[in-house]
């Protein structure tokens, strides 16, 4: 997608994006949650740095951009610090094709890491059409001894620019650290996904 670049908005200041592609962008990101001047915010930066780099390294080893993450305003005392994220992802289309039809066959399938059946409906959105896919899948150990759980919500749309591929928005948040709301904050912004000519201003 070189003649693309792929972005969405974040629903409040409580997310902040991160540059997968530069060496200091969790440094970067971290420097922004210490200048939001709460008297907390500096030692609260320094204690999501580790979790904003593992985020960039994952991000980085997926291929996407851009990410963000969210870091409440008022700091978490457990972990994970981070306790959503949302990332665009470009893909290929399936061997069957490049229809929704076909995308729902795939991302519909239960795989052994699914604590359900993923949900699976086919939406349209302002970029394109595509499908909605709602998983909750096993995730490690919790805390205390059971499995965790995380949820997730993805769309995987096909938008007219892009025809070669299928672009992947997922937000994704650990089972107990956020509640129903989460649904409808990712539909919001999903509904801002956007492409624009690579090198053109925001």
């Amino acid at each position: 997608m070189t003649d693309w670049t792929a972005g969405f908005e974040l629903p409040d200041e409580q997310w902040v994006f991160l540059d997968a592609r530069a060496v200091d962008g969790p440094e970067e990101a971290a420097r922004r949650i210490a200048e939001r001047g709460g008297e907390l915010d500096h030692a609260y930066a320094a204690s999501v740095l580790p979790e904003l780099r593992v985020l960039c390294e994952q991000a980085g080893q997926l291929g996407a951009g851009p990410v963000a993450a969210l870091v409440p305003m008022v700091p978490r005392v457990t972990r994970p610090l981070v306790p959503a994220t949302a990332r665009v992802v470009p893909q290929l289309p399936p061997e069957a094709g490049r229809t929704t039809a076909a995308i729902a066959e795939v991302v519909g399938a239960q795989q052994p890491y699914h604590y359900l059946p993923p949900e699976v409906t086919e939406v349209a959105l302002p970029l394109g059409p595509g499908c909605r896919t709602y998983e909750v899948v096993f995730d490690g150990e919790g805390t205390d001894g059971r499995p965790a759980l995380r949820e997730s919500i993805s769309w995987f749309v096909l938008p007219d620019n892009y025809p070669e591929g299928v672009l992947e928005f997922t937000v994704t948040w650990p089972g107990e650290a956020a509640g129903p709301e989460m649904l409808e904050i990712a539909a919001g912004m999903a509904s801002t996904l956007a492409l624009r000519p690579a090198g053109a201003l925001a």
